[in-house]
Protein backbone atom coordinates (compact mmCIF):
# COMPACT_ATOMS: atom_id res chain seq x y z
CA UNK A 1 0.00 0.00 0.00
CA UNK A 2 1.68 3.21 -1.03
CA UNK A 3 0.90 6.85 0.44
CA UNK A 4 -0.10 9.73 -1.68
CA UNK A 5 3.17 11.24 -2.74
CA UNK A 6 4.83 8.39 -4.12
CA UNK A 7 4.94 7.10 -7.40
CA UNK A 8 3.15 9.56 -9.52
CA UNK A 9 1.89 11.87 -7.06
CA UNK A 10 3.69 15.07 -5.55
CA UNK A 11 4.35 15.22 -1.98
CA UNK A 12 3.05 16.96 0.76
CA UNK A 13 -0.24 15.08 1.78
CA UNK A 14 -0.26 12.52 4.71
CA UNK A 15 -0.45 8.64 4.66
CA UNK A 16 0.05 5.78 7.02
CA UNK A 17 2.76 3.55 6.24
CA UNK A 18 1.77 -0.16 5.66
CA UNK A 19 2.76 -0.58 9.69
CA UNK A 20 0.79 1.28 11.07
CA UNK A 21 -2.18 0.55 8.69
CA UNK A 22 -2.01 -3.24 9.72
CA UNK A 23 -1.76 -2.11 13.27
CA UNK A 24 -4.97 -0.07 13.18
CA UNK A 25 -6.58 -2.43 11.29
CA UNK A 26 -5.83 -4.83 14.09
CA UNK A 27 -7.00 -2.39 16.32
CA UNK A 28 -10.74 -1.87 14.79
CA UNK A 29 -10.94 -5.91 14.34
CA UNK A 30 -11.37 -5.73 18.51
CA UNK A 31 -13.88 -2.17 18.47
CA UNK A 32 -17.33 -1.95 18.79
CA UNK A 33 -18.86 -2.22 15.00
CA UNK A 34 -20.66 0.35 13.49
CA UNK A 35 -24.56 -0.50 12.93
CA UNK A 36 -26.16 -0.23 9.64
CA UNK A 37 -27.45 3.17 10.48
CA UNK A 38 -25.77 5.79 12.62
CA UNK A 39 -28.11 5.86 15.63
CA UNK A 40 -29.64 9.74 16.20
CA UNK A 41 -31.60 10.85 18.62
CA UNK A 42 -35.39 12.03 17.17
CA UNK A 43 -35.00 14.54 14.85
CA UNK A 44 -31.06 15.01 14.73
CA UNK A 45 -29.51 13.20 11.21
CA UNK A 46 -28.64 10.10 10.71
CA UNK A 47 -26.70 8.33 8.20
CA UNK A 48 -27.68 4.59 6.89
CA UNK A 49 -24.38 3.15 5.76
CA UNK A 50 -22.98 1.04 2.62
CA UNK A 51 -21.51 -2.10 3.83
CA UNK A 52 -19.82 -4.72 2.48
CA UNK A 53 -17.25 -5.93 0.10
CA UNK A 54 -15.31 -4.42 -2.76
CA UNK A 55 -13.50 -6.66 -5.23
CA UNK A 56 -11.24 -5.31 -7.70
CA UNK A 57 -9.32 -6.96 -10.33
CA UNK A 58 -6.62 -5.48 -12.80
CA UNK A 59 -7.01 -7.64 -15.81
CA UNK A 60 -4.91 -6.89 -19.53
CA UNK A 61 -6.50 -3.37 -20.85
CA UNK A 62 -8.94 -4.15 -18.17
CA UNK A 63 -10.62 -3.18 -14.66
CA UNK A 64 -13.15 -4.77 -12.40
CA UNK A 65 -14.72 -3.33 -9.49
CA UNK A 66 -17.24 -5.96 -7.62
CA UNK A 67 -19.24 -4.79 -4.20
CA UNK A 68 -20.78 -7.37 -2.06
CA UNK A 69 -23.40 -6.69 0.37
CA UNK A 70 -22.14 -7.13 3.90
CA UNK A 71 -23.87 -9.88 6.16
CA UNK A 72 -25.98 -9.09 9.11
CA UNK A 73 -26.29 -5.37 8.36
CA UNK A 74 -30.19 -5.12 8.37
CA UNK A 75 -30.78 -1.45 6.81
CA UNK A 76 -27.77 -1.24 4.86
CA UNK A 77 -26.42 -0.71 1.68
CA UNK A 78 -24.61 -2.56 -0.83
CA UNK A 79 -20.84 -0.86 -1.18
CA UNK A 80 -22.42 1.93 -4.10
CA UNK A 81 -20.21 1.88 -7.50
CA UNK A 82 -20.24 4.87 -9.29
CA UNK A 83 -19.22 5.76 -12.77
CA UNK A 84 -17.04 9.22 -12.95
CA UNK A 85 -15.84 11.44 -16.00
CA UNK A 86 -12.18 10.53 -17.06
CA UNK A 87 -12.35 6.77 -17.23
CA UNK A 88 -13.05 6.25 -13.12
CA UNK A 89 -14.57 3.85 -11.08
CA UNK A 90 -15.44 5.22 -7.58
CA UNK A 91 -17.06 3.05 -5.22
CA UNK A 92 -18.61 4.87 -1.41
CA UNK A 93 -18.71 2.65 1.45
CA UNK A 94 -19.15 3.82 4.95
CA UNK A 95 -21.97 6.98 5.82
CA UNK A 96 -23.50 6.83 2.44
CA UNK A 97 -26.99 8.34 2.91
CA UNK A 98 -27.83 10.95 5.05
CA UNK A 99 -31.23 11.99 6.49
CA UNK A 100 -32.11 15.11 7.57
CA UNK A 101 -35.65 14.63 9.20
CA UNK A 102 -36.37 18.93 10.12
CA UNK A 103 -36.08 19.46 6.56
CA UNK A 104 -37.03 15.90 4.87
CA UNK A 105 -33.78 16.19 2.56
CA UNK A 106 -31.44 13.42 1.78
CA UNK A 107 -28.11 13.37 0.70
CA UNK A 108 -26.47 10.40 -0.95
CA UNK A 109 -22.97 10.73 -1.65
CA UNK A 110 -22.73 8.58 -4.30
CA UNK A 111 -25.59 10.73 -6.17
CA UNK A 112 -23.54 13.62 -5.40
CA UNK A 113 -20.00 12.34 -6.24
CA UNK A 114 -20.20 12.64 -10.22
CA UNK A 115 -20.89 16.27 -9.79
CA UNK A 116 -17.87 16.80 -7.05
CA UNK A 117 -15.58 14.86 -9.48
CA UNK A 118 -16.60 17.15 -12.51
CA UNK A 119 -16.02 20.42 -10.89
CA UNK A 120 -13.60 19.34 -9.22
CA UNK A 121 -10.99 20.05 -11.54
CA UNK A 122 -8.07 22.29 -10.72
CA UNK A 123 -7.31 25.36 -12.89
CA UNK A 124 -3.33 25.49 -13.08
CA UNK A 125 -1.62 28.92 -14.32
CA UNK A 126 1.51 29.55 -15.84
CA UNK A 127 3.51 30.01 -12.66
CA UNK A 128 5.73 26.85 -12.77
CA UNK A 129 5.93 27.36 -8.77
CA UNK A 130 2.51 27.31 -7.93
CA UNK A 131 1.92 24.19 -11.15
CA UNK A 132 4.49 22.10 -8.69
CA UNK A 133 2.36 22.82 -5.38
CA UNK A 134 -1.45 22.25 -7.01
CA UNK A 135 -3.14 19.18 -6.18
CA UNK A 136 -3.84 15.99 -8.27
CA UNK A 137 -7.53 14.78 -9.98
CA UNK A 138 -7.60 12.61 -6.70
CA UNK A 139 -6.70 15.11 -3.92
CA UNK A 140 -9.13 17.16 -5.89
CA UNK A 141 -11.94 14.29 -5.71
CA UNK A 142 -11.22 13.63 -2.32
CA UNK A 143 -11.51 17.38 -1.02
CA UNK A 144 -14.53 18.09 -3.11
CA UNK A 145 -16.03 15.20 -1.39
CA UNK A 146 -15.39 16.42 1.91
CA UNK A 147 -16.50 19.84 1.11
CA UNK A 148 -20.28 17.59 0.72
CA UNK A 149 -19.75 15.66 4.01
CA UNK A 150 -18.57 18.57 6.43
CA UNK A 151 -21.82 20.28 6.51
CA UNK A 152 -23.79 16.86 7.11
CA UNK A 153 -21.17 15.58 10.07
CA UNK A 154 -21.58 19.13 11.66
CA UNK A 155 -25.10 18.08 12.38
CA UNK A 156 -24.28 14.90 14.47
CA UNK A 157 -24.10 16.21 17.94
CA UNK A 158 -24.42 12.24 19.49
CA UNK A 159 -21.54 9.74 19.97
CA UNK A 160 -20.24 7.73 17.68
CA UNK A 161 -18.84 4.01 18.22
CA UNK A 162 -16.24 4.20 15.50
CA UNK A 163 -13.10 2.53 16.33
CA UNK A 164 -9.82 4.90 16.14
CA UNK A 165 -8.75 3.93 12.92
CA UNK A 166 -12.61 3.20 11.21
CA UNK A 167 -13.52 6.12 8.57
CA UNK A 168 -17.01 7.18 8.54
CA UNK A 169 -16.84 7.51 4.97
CA UNK A 170 -13.99 5.69 2.59
CA UNK A 171 -13.78 6.63 -1.08
CA UNK A 172 -12.21 4.11 -3.19
CA UNK A 173 -10.87 5.26 -6.98
CA UNK A 174 -9.75 3.15 -9.54
CA UNK A 175 -8.63 4.41 -12.94
CA UNK A 176 -6.28 4.05 -15.93
CA UNK A 177 -3.27 6.99 -16.02
CA UNK A 178 -1.34 7.67 -19.11
CA UNK A 179 1.89 6.87 -19.23
CA UNK A 180 1.54 4.96 -15.70
CA UNK A 181 -0.62 2.38 -15.54
CA UNK A 182 -3.93 0.98 -13.57
CA UNK A 183 -4.06 2.24 -10.02
CA UNK A 184 -6.41 2.34 -6.81
CA UNK A 185 -6.40 4.63 -4.53
CA UNK A 186 -8.44 4.49 -0.68
CA UNK A 187 -9.62 7.73 0.63
CA UNK A 188 -10.70 7.46 4.40
CA UNK A 189 -12.46 10.30 5.76
CA UNK A 190 -12.05 10.14 9.69
CA UNK A 191 -14.24 11.78 12.48
CA UNK A 192 -13.19 13.64 16.26
CA UNK A 193 -15.49 14.11 18.47
CA UNK A 194 -15.92 16.52 21.81
CA UNK A 195 -17.82 16.58 24.45
CA UNK A 196 -19.27 20.00 24.68
CA UNK A 197 -21.06 18.81 28.05
CA UNK A 198 -24.33 17.12 28.56
CA UNK A 199 -23.59 14.46 26.11
CA UNK A 200 -23.42 17.37 23.28
CA UNK A 201 -20.72 15.95 20.74
CA UNK A 202 -19.35 18.71 18.84
CA UNK A 203 -18.07 16.37 15.54
CA UNK A 204 -15.12 17.64 13.16
CA UNK A 205 -14.91 15.62 9.87
CA UNK A 206 -10.92 15.02 8.87
CA UNK A 207 -9.02 15.77 5.59
CA UNK A 208 -9.11 12.37 4.18
CA UNK A 209 -5.71 10.26 4.38
CA UNK A 210 -5.14 8.53 1.17
CA UNK A 211 -3.49 5.30 0.43
CA UNK A 212 -2.57 3.48 -3.01
CA UNK A 213 -3.91 0.01 -3.14
CA UNK A 214 -2.71 -0.41 -6.36
CA UNK A 215 -0.10 -1.23 -8.14
CA UNK A 216 1.74 -2.86 -5.28
CA UNK A 217 4.73 -2.27 -3.93
CA UNK A 218 7.52 -3.68 -6.27
CA UNK A 219 8.26 -7.33 -6.27
CA UNK A 220 4.38 -7.96 -4.78
CA UNK A 221 2.02 -10.10 -6.35
CA UNK A 222 -0.75 -8.29 -8.47
CA UNK A 223 -3.60 -9.94 -7.72
CA UNK A 224 -7.14 -9.24 -6.44
CA UNK A 225 -7.66 -6.47 -4.36
CA UNK A 226 -10.22 -6.57 -1.59
CA UNK A 227 -11.81 -4.03 0.31
CA UNK A 228 -14.26 -4.35 3.50
CA UNK A 229 -16.37 -1.91 5.17
CA UNK A 230 -16.66 -2.03 8.31
CA UNK A 231 -13.03 -3.34 9.44
CA UNK A 232 -14.26 -6.34 11.22
CA UNK A 233 -13.87 -9.84 11.14
CA UNK A 234 -15.85 -11.55 7.60
CA UNK A 235 -15.97 -14.15 5.38
CA UNK A 236 -12.66 -15.55 3.51
CA UNK A 237 -11.25 -12.97 0.75
CA UNK A 238 -12.01 -14.20 -3.24
CA UNK A 239 -8.35 -14.48 -3.58
CA UNK A 240 -8.22 -16.87 -0.06
CA UNK A 241 -10.89 -19.15 -1.72
CA UNK A 242 -9.06 -19.25 -4.43
CA UNK A 243 -6.15 -21.07 -2.84
CA UNK A 244 -7.99 -22.66 -0.27
CA UNK A 245 -9.62 -24.69 -3.44
CA UNK A 246 -13.35 -23.75 -1.77
CA UNK A 247 -15.49 -26.41 -4.18
CA UNK A 248 -17.68 -23.56 -5.60
CA UNK A 249 -15.37 -21.45 -6.76
CA UNK A 250 -13.30 -23.87 -7.84
CA UNK A 251 -15.75 -25.28 -10.08
CA UNK A 252 -16.32 -21.66 -11.85
CA UNK A 253 -12.33 -21.31 -12.29
CA UNK A 254 -12.07 -24.70 -14.24
CA UNK A 255 -15.49 -23.89 -15.73
CA UNK A 256 -13.42 -23.92 -18.97
CA UNK A 257 -9.27 -23.42 -20.15
CA UNK A 258 -9.99 -19.80 -20.72
CA UNK A 259 -10.93 -19.02 -17.33
CA UNK A 260 -8.70 -21.60 -15.82
CA UNK A 261 -5.48 -20.15 -17.12
CA UNK A 262 -6.74 -16.44 -16.68
CA UNK A 263 -7.43 -17.07 -12.59
CA UNK A 264 -3.92 -19.11 -12.64
CA UNK A 265 -2.59 -15.67 -13.55
CA UNK A 266 -4.46 -13.30 -11.18
CA UNK A 267 -3.68 -16.21 -8.70
CA UNK A 268 -0.12 -16.52 -9.01
CA UNK A 269 0.25 -12.19 -9.34
CA UNK A 270 0.46 -11.51 -12.38
CA UNK A 271 -3.28 -10.58 -13.11
CA UNK A 272 -2.49 -8.00 -15.78
CA UNK A 273 -1.73 -10.29 -17.99
CA UNK A 274 -4.65 -12.30 -17.57
CA UNK A 275 -7.75 -12.09 -20.32
CA UNK A 276 -10.43 -10.02 -19.31
CA UNK A 277 -13.34 -12.21 -20.80
CA UNK A 278 -12.48 -14.94 -18.99
CA UNK A 279 -11.76 -12.70 -15.78
CA UNK A 280 -15.35 -11.81 -16.03
CA UNK A 281 -16.61 -14.86 -16.81
CA UNK A 282 -15.40 -15.95 -13.77
CA UNK A 283 -15.88 -13.02 -11.51
CA UNK A 284 -19.55 -13.60 -12.81
CA UNK A 285 -20.46 -17.22 -11.41
CA UNK A 286 -17.79 -16.56 -8.16
CA UNK A 287 -18.84 -13.16 -6.93
CA UNK A 288 -22.51 -14.83 -5.79
CA UNK A 289 -20.94 -17.65 -4.06
CA UNK A 290 -19.52 -15.33 -1.82
CA UNK A 291 -22.94 -13.37 -0.76
CA UNK A 292 -25.26 -14.18 1.16
CA UNK A 293 -27.42 -12.92 -1.41
CA UNK A 294 -27.05 -12.90 -5.13
CA UNK A 295 -29.42 -10.50 -5.32
CA UNK A 296 -26.61 -7.64 -3.62
CA UNK A 297 -24.05 -8.20 -5.86
CA UNK A 298 -23.07 -5.98 -8.43
CA UNK A 299 -20.02 -5.81 -10.98
CA UNK A 300 -18.82 -3.19 -13.31
CA UNK A 301 -15.93 -3.14 -15.80
CA UNK A 302 -13.04 -0.42 -17.03
CA UNK A 303 -11.94 -1.02 -20.31
CA UNK A 304 -8.71 1.25 -20.87
CA UNK A 305 -9.90 1.89 -24.19
CA UNK A 306 -13.88 1.90 -24.01
CA UNK A 307 -14.52 3.25 -20.68
CA UNK A 308 -17.17 2.23 -18.32
CA UNK A 309 -19.64 -0.65 -18.21
CA UNK A 310 -22.38 -2.47 -16.10
CA UNK A 311 -21.58 -6.01 -16.28
CA UNK A 312 -24.25 -7.10 -13.29
CA UNK A 313 -26.46 -3.54 -12.61
CA UNK A 314 -27.27 -2.78 -9.00
CA UNK A 315 -31.19 -3.18 -8.78
CA UNK A 316 -31.52 0.77 -7.40
CA UNK A 317 -29.94 3.09 -8.98
CA UNK A 318 -28.65 6.30 -7.22
CA UNK A 319 -31.09 9.19 -7.12
CA UNK A 320 -30.16 12.42 -9.10
CA UNK A 321 -28.07 14.20 -7.40
CA UNK A 322 -29.48 17.37 -4.99
CA UNK A 323 -30.46 20.95 -6.55
CA UNK A 324 -27.97 23.10 -4.84
CA UNK A 325 -27.40 26.83 -5.78
CA UNK A 326 -24.23 27.30 -7.18
CA UNK A 327 -21.18 28.21 -5.15
CA UNK A 328 -20.15 31.92 -5.51
CA UNK A 329 -16.72 31.68 -7.17
CA UNK A 330 -15.28 33.94 -4.53
CA UNK A 331 -16.23 31.72 -1.55
CA UNK A 332 -13.95 30.23 0.40
CA UNK A 333 -12.60 27.00 -0.34
CA UNK A 334 -11.04 24.16 1.16
CA UNK A 335 -8.88 23.56 -1.98
CA UNK A 336 -7.63 26.34 -1.54
CA UNK A 337 -6.15 26.16 2.24
CA UNK A 338 -4.92 23.06 3.14
CA UNK A 339 -1.46 22.51 5.11
CA UNK A 340 0.43 19.80 4.70
CA UNK A 341 -0.15 17.59 7.84
CA UNK A 342 3.36 15.74 9.49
Amino acid sequence: MTALGQNRRPAGIFAASLAAILLARFAALSAPRAAAQLPAPAGEIAANLAAGRVIFCVAKDAMFAASIQGVGEPGSRPPAIVALSGGRIAVVLGAVEWNQPDSGKTTRLDAELPTVAANSTRHADNNPVALALEPTDIEDIGVGLLEVIRPLTDQLHHKLDLAPAEPLVQLLLADYVENYGPEIWSLQYRIRQQNLGNDFWKTSIQRPAYYQLYPPEKGQPRTLVEVRYPLAAAPPTLLALLNQGDPGVARVRNASPEISKAIGLVVAGDSEKALPDPVANFLRGALPLAAADPANVTLAKLDAERGFQWLIAPQEAPPPPSQTKPRDPGAPSLRKYIPPEH
